[in-house]
Formats: structure tokens, C-alpha cells, sequence
């Protein structure tokens, strides 16, 4: 091979490279600021309470226990509205999904670009917790995503898969305040 041809090759490698890693630090291409945010989605299974805890509530303890997490997955199953300050770093690090609680939490981008964002955290320990999260940008004024997790502990495990609907309400965030308290 001529020495020309090897320094065009290497000069071609080194150009799609470039462009990978600028499609891997693709911004999220959505406005920031204030979005309100429609979930939707069902939660189901066990509730992830090792057993011994369980055991050590006396009978009315573990009625009113019983009763609540009946009432919280009735909640968790209904459509919620909320609203969301969306940072512009968030738009270019993409969101931090890591409990600061849960040293035993990873986060792993798994797929980014302008128009879609893909991220899996994995959680180990006694309480174990799996998901994903999507987020595609229809237009720089709307998104629409996908979470499914399961999380397992002492023998049980509850699933809980929820869709998205986003849509931009102006660059104002008044009184919400951003997730990363930025």
C-alpha cells in the first residue's frame, strides 16, 4: 500500500471517529425550560418487603400496610400530570437518573442523539432495581418516552412500565425548580 493512501485511510478513520463521538455527545434537541410532563403506565407484582419486615407487623399493622400499598398502586396506575424545569445541561449530559442514596447504582447511556435518548440503570444490593429509559424528541416542543423497571428484593419483584408525554410550555421555569436543584 502507498504511503499516500495510508495517510488517506488513517485521515478517513480519524474523520468518522470524530464524527462518532460528536453523535455520542449529540445534544437531546429539545427547548429547555418548563415542560408539563403526562404519565401513564401500570405498576404490578409484589411490593418488594423482605418478609422478616413483613412478619414483625402485628395483624393491624399489616392490614393498614396492606391497604396503603393497595391505594399507593392504585395511584401509581393513574395518569399523572406534573411539571418539569428542563436545563440546558441536563439537554447536553443527559439526566441523572442515580439515587445519591444508592451508592450501588450505574448508569449507562446507551444510545443519544438529537432525537433519542436511551439509558439503563442497574442497581445491586439487597433491594436490586432494573430500567430503562427512552425519550424520543418529536419536535424541539414535544417528547414522548418510555420507562419499564423492576425492582426485586427478599424473594418479591414489582414491574412498573409507564409512558410519556411532554410538551414545552416556555423557557420560564417561574417556581419549579430544575431535578438537579441547579
Amino acid at each position: 500500500m502507498s504511503k499516500s493512501r495510508a495517510i488517506f485511510i488513517a485521515l478517513g478513520l480519524l474523520a468518522i471517529s470524530a464524527v462518532l463521538v460528536r453523535a455520542a455527545e449529540a445534544k437531546f434537541n429539545v427547548k429547555p425550560g418548563l415542560w408539563e410532563i403526562t404519565t401513564t403506565g401500570t405498576t404490578t407484582g409484589a411490593p418488594p418487603i423482605p418478609e422478616d419486615m413483613l412478619a414483625r407487623m402485628s395483624p393491624e399493622q399489616r392490614a393498614r400496610f396492606d391497604a396503603a400499598m393497595k391505594t399507593a398502586m392504585a395511584r401509581s396506575n393513574a395518569p399523572h400530570v406534573f411539571k418539569s424545569c428542563v436545563t440546558e445541561k441536563e439537554l447536553e449530559k443527559g439526566p441523572d437518573f442515580n439515587d445519591p442514596n444508592q451508592k450501588s447504582c450505574k448508569q449507562t447511556v446507551l444510545k443519544r442523539t438529537s432525537t433519542m435518548m436511551e439509558v439503563h440503570v442497574e442497581c445491586t444490593g439487597a433491594q436490586q432495581m432494573s430500567g430503562t429509559f427512552r425519550f424520543q424528541a418529536v419536535s424541539s416542543e414535544a417528547m414522548t418516552g418510555r420507562t419499564d423497571m423492576t425492582i426485586t428484593n427478599g424473594g418479591k419483584t414489582m414491574t412498573a412500565t409507564h409512558d410519556m408525554q411532554g410538551k414545552w410550555l416556555g423557557a420560564d421555569c417561574g417556581s419549579v425548580k430544575p431535578a438537579g436543584g441547579e
